[in-house]
């Protein structure tokens, strides 16, 4: 028998003893101690008077268990949780963190060894909020024969932006999300989405109308 023949016999066996000893492979590497450094996220809670003016840097801790158990941090990610005192003075407010600090998911078994940094500054601002115009930003466009009949209307014309006062006084406008409006014959009305992309801030409403009226030409 040759080498071809030798490899090729009974080669359903041999391909299950194979998917077997991968099988048996990863339920051992699975049950394997391991220690890992894994992302954790930091939640702030920040008094109404306050905000965070940059995110909050990242934070890492040293994570030891299972590697089956740590694979499942991908989808339940470890996490503290801060306060900011109302006593916090801007620009920066100095934050001790330890392992004590991480909260652990209830189905995952690991032990936190260290955490990185220690100490970490936040960013804060004093809180503030005021009216900014709103820009629109699209094409509205009349059929062949027709005409717009004046401005767009928007509704309403400006909203209210809140968050840390730096950011907030340094928004001139708020656009609305591009639109495209072809071959109007009529009278108009449409609700577009404002851009709220804006880290840090909040804008309300989160869209508006805007509406319009046409004419014959």
């Amino acid at each position: 028998m040759g080498l071809r023949g030798a490899v090729t016999r009974n080669w359903p066996l041999k391909l299950a003893a194979l998917a077997l000893s991968v099988i048996l492979w990863i339920v051992v590497a699975a049950e394997e101690t391991t220690s890992e450094l894994v992302g954790v996220r930091l939640e702030v809670d920040v008094p109404p008077t306050l905000a965070l003016a940059k995110p909050a840097p990242a934070v890492r801790a040293i994570v030891t268990g299972p590697a089956r158990e740590l694979i499942k941090l991908y989808a339940a990610p470890l996490v503290i949780r801060a306060n900011v005192p109302a006593s916090a003075q801007p620009p920066r407010h100095p934050l001790a963190i330890g392992p004590h600090d991480i909260q652990i998911p209830r189905n995952v078994k690991v032990t936190i060894q260290d955490v990185e940094p220690r100490e970490i500054e936040l960013d804060v601002d004093r809180f503030a909020r005021r009216l900014v115009p709103v820009a629109f930003r699209g094409v509205i466009e009349a059929e062949s024969g027709f005409a717009l009949s004046g401005r767009l209307t928007l509704t309403p014309r400006a909203v209210e932006v809140s968050g840390p006062r730096g950011i907030v006084y340094g928004i001139d406008s708020v656009f609305t999300e591009p639109i495209e409006v072809r071959g109007v014959t009529e009278a108009f009305e449409r609700t577009v989405a404002l851009d709220t992309g804006r880290a840090l801030v909040r804008i309300a409403p989160r869209a508006i109308t805007i509406s319009g009226r046409v004419r014959r030409q």
